[in-house]
């Protein structure tokens, strides 16, 4: 049983169960840190897609990744009809040295009924490096699609790679957000899919933190529509981003 226990400030455990996996994966509660944002807009780009809150001040950290386990979210165009994917950013709040064995990939899926990817569209190789990692795909898609990254570890070398979210629980200085600033309407967008060498886990689990569910900080697709996006979709947008 693989087991998210937080570690630092706050003693809520949360249980998942993907098939034979064994270490422990951590989370750790801390504080908001200022990053540079990267400038994620292209020409072309019409719409992007996100589903992080950063309103409580506080993150997640995940870390304890297993090699070939896959973290990914779903993302809905947000185009009225015909999208085209043109790039994601991924956020690592640690990364991983380069010639370790620690290159993954990072993937492209049709997201089923349940969320899970399901067939590649289109991959690439994927080493996490600390801060936005971004990628270019000008990919067609017609529906919700899944991008996902699977981390590896070839070498027997723990995988290092510690990825951010946000952090409905509440934090040490304030209030929990689910059900304040977070709506406990908020659908899940961001999973944990299990291991790809023990099969997988679908439908994936949601980042449970005690309290609600988290998503993953700064994971956003951008899209270019074949069709003007409304102006309500970037009201949207903006509130995403609050």
């Amino acid at each position: 049983m693989r087991r998210w226990l937080p570690t630092g400030f706050l003693a809520v455990i949360a249980s998942l169960s993907p098939p034979g996996t064994g270490a422990a994966l951590e989370r750790v509660a801390v504080p908001d840190r200022a990053h540079a944002e990267a400038d994620l807009w292209r020409q072309g780009a019409t719409c992007v897609t996100g589903y992080f809150n950063l309103c409580t001040g506080w993150l997640w950290v995940w870390s304890g990744w297993e090699h070939g386990d896959v973290v990914g979210t779903v993302h809905e165009p947000c185009c009225s009809s015909g999208a085209t994917l043109v790039s994601t950013s991924t956020y690592v709040w640690t990364g991983a040295a380069a010639g370790y064995g620690f290159t993954g990939s990072i993937q492209i899926s049709p997201a089923d009924g349940a969320g899970c990817p399901s067939g590649p569209l289109a991959q690439q190789s994927f080493l996490p490096v600390t801060g936005a990692n971004l990628q270019a795909w000008s990919l067609p898609v017609t529906g919700p699609i899944v991008v996902s990254v699977t981390l590896t570890s070839t070498q027997g070398t723990p995988q290092p790679s510690a990825f951010p979210s946000d952090h409905p629980a509440a934090g040490p200085t304030g209030p929990p957000a689910w059900g304040s600033c977070y709506p406990t309407t908020r659908a899940a967008h961001s999973y944990y899919y299990g291991n790809s060498l023990q099969g997988g886990l679908c439908p994936g689990s949601p980042l449970f933190d005690g309290v609600g569910t988290a998503e993953w900080l700064e994971w956003s697709a951008l899209f270019e529509c074949s069709t003007p996006t409304r102006e309500t979709t970037w009201a949207h947008v903006k509130s995403l981003y609050r």
